[in-house]
């Protein structure tokens, strides 16, 4: 498994080699449907190259200015949280 940073296909499908996905939607400078980048776990053999470790995937939701808010308590989950807790359910989505 490996975590990527993909597009929808031209025809608006999820790519056949994501497992699991459509996260951390950020806009970009294609067309619709490919207009968002998404984070989605991914076979081996996806084209695209992915985060080397959870680390890194910190390093790219901080750098997007992700946010992320208790819906009960409003207070702020720290993205480290966030991070540790979609990337966990993405290793256990790929090992079914």
């Amino acid at each position: 498994m490996k975590v990527i940073i993909y597009t929808l296909t031209p025809e608006g499908t999820i790519p056949n080699y994501v497992i699991d996905g459509g996260q951390f939607p950020v806009e970009n400078n294609k067309d619709f449907p490919q207009n968002l980048d998404l984070v989605g776990a991914a076979m081996d053999n996806a084209p695209e190259e992915g985060f080397s470790d959870e680390a890194a995937f910190l390093v790219y939701i901080e750098n997007k200015g992700f946010t992320f808010t208790d819906s009960i308590t409003e207070e702020v989950i720290p993205l480290e949280i966030m991070v540790n807790r979609v990337w966990s359910h993405f290793a256990e989505a790929t090992a079914l």
